[in-house]
């Protein structure tokens, strides 16, 4: 029963998600960049944003906004 209730669950969504693992430089950072630019939500508030546009699951999104604050935090101490 449970089985068949998670497979139509499954059916009805309308964009399936993905988990993706952030590189440093991902195609997500020019995302994120121009966000912050626009000055529309802070970086947490990000992730419903990376949601969205490329179809991740919440897990993976807010794995792109951490990767993308350390490569942030990175270039700060660099420069």
């Amino acid at each position: 029963m449970m089985n068949r209730q998670l497979a139509q669950r499954k059916e009805l969504s309308s964009r399936p998600t993905r988990r993706e693992r952030p590189t440093r430089g991902s195609r997500f950072f020019p995302f994120l960049r121009r966000l912050r630019a626009a000055g529309r939500s802070n970086m947490y508030g990000a992730i419903p944003y990376l949601m969205r546009t490329f179809a991740l699951d919440r897990e993976a999104a807010f794995r792109v906004v951490c990767e993308w604050e350390d490569a942030q935090a990175a270039e700060r101490s660099e420069g």
